[in-house]
C-alpha cells in the first residue's frame, strides 16, 4: 500500500513539464500532487511540492499563494522535528521574500531575523547569511532605518568580502550599502560603493548578472542627485536596457522610464 508520494518521479515530471514549455499544466500537476500527499499524510512530500510551488506562485507574482505554500512548508518541518535545521532557515528565507514582494517589510525583517539566528546557531552557509544581511538591510531601508540598514549591507559584505566564490554576493551587498548611503545623501560614499558593485560583477558575469541593473540604476540616481544629468540619462537608459532584456518591460522598467522622463523634463527646465 503506497504510503508517500515519489519524490523522484514528482520532480521529473515536473522538470518534462518546464521542458516541453507545458506551463499552463505545471500548476494543475503540482496540486493533484499535493493533494495525494495530504491524503497520504506524507509530510516529506508536502513539503517538496509546496516549494515548488511557492516558487512558481513567487515568479508569476501570485503572493497569496506563495506566501500559503511555503507557511505548509514551515508547518511541515515543524512537524517532522526539523525547526534547529538549514532547511527551516531556507522556509524561512522563502517566506521574507514574498513579505518583501508584498511591501510588508516590518514581517519580513523579523521572519529574516529568526532565519539569520538560526543559521548562526547551525551554521549556515556563508551566502545564506550574506543573502539574508542584504535581505533585512532592504527591509530596514524601506523601513526608513538607514542607521541599521547599512550596518547589515556592512554585515552582508563583512562575511562574503575574501570569498572568491561569492563575488555576487559581495556586489550585491555594495548595491545595498550604496542605496542606503543614497538616501542619507552621501553621495560620494554611494557612488564608491555603487562602483565596486559594478567592477565585482564585472569580475564575474559582467552585465548578464540579474542584479547587474540594480547597480546601474542606483548610481544613476546618485549622478543625478549631483546633478551629472547627462550621465545620469546614460545610465537610466542602460539601467531599462537590461531590465527589458532579463525580465520585459515590468513595473521597475516603467519606474525608470518615469525617472527617464522627470530627468530630461528636469534639464529643459535648467
Amino acid at each position: 500500500m503506497e504510503t508517500r508520494i515519489d519524490t523522484s518521479e514528482f520532480y521529473r515530471a515536473l522538470d518534462q513539464l518546464y521542458e516541453d514549455n507545458k506551463i499552463e499544466c505545471v500548476e494543475t500537476y503540482m496540486l493533484k500532487t499535493l493533494l495525494k500527499a495530504g491524503k497520504l499524510g506524507d509530510l516529506e512530500g508536502t513539503i517538496a511540492v509546496c516549494n515548488e510551488l511557492g516558487g512558481l506562485y513567487r515568479a508569476m507574482r501570485r503572493t497569496d499563494e506563495a506566501l500559503w505554500a511555503y507557511e505548509k512548508v514551515v508547518e511541515g518541518l515543524e512537524g517532522l522535528g526539523m525547526k534547529e535545521t538549514e532547511n527551516y532557515a531556507t522556509a524561512l528565507i522563502n517566506q521574507g521574500n514574498v513579505y518583501i514582494a508584498r511591501k510588508e517589510y516590518y514581517r519580513a525583517y523579523e521572519v529574516e531575523r529568526q532565519a539569520l539566528e538560526l543559521l548562526e546557531r547551525v551554521g549556515g552557509q556563508a551566502y545564506q547569511r550574506a543573502a539574508l544581511c542584504n535581505n533585512m538591510s532592504a527591509s530596514l531601508r524601506e523601513l526608513g532605518k538607514l542607521k541599521e540598514a547599512e550596518t547589515m549591507a556592512l554585515c552582508a559584505i563583512q562575511i562574503v568580502e575574501d570569498m572568491p566564490e561569492y563575488m555576487a554576493e559581495a556586489a550585491t551587498s555594495y548595491i545595498n550599502l550604496g542605496q542606503v548611503q543614497a538616501m542619507r545623501q552621501d553621495y560620494t560614499e554611494a557612488r564608491k560603493s555603487l562602483t565596486t558593485a559594478l567592477r565585482l560583477f564585472e569580475k564575474g558575469r559582467g552585465d548578464r548578472d540579474i542584479h547587474y541593473a540594480a547597480a546601474v540604476y542606483a548610481l544613476a540616481g546618485v549622478e543625478e542627485a549631483e546633478r551629472q544629468y547627462g550621465q545620469a540619462e546614460k545610465r537610466y537608459i542602460q539601467a531599462a536596457g537590461l531590465i527589458e532584456r532579463d525580465f520585459g518591460r515590468t513595473g521597475d522598467y516603467e519606474q525608470i522610464q518615469e525617472d527617464l522622463k522627470n530627468l530630461r523634463e528636469k534639464v529643459q527646465r535648467h
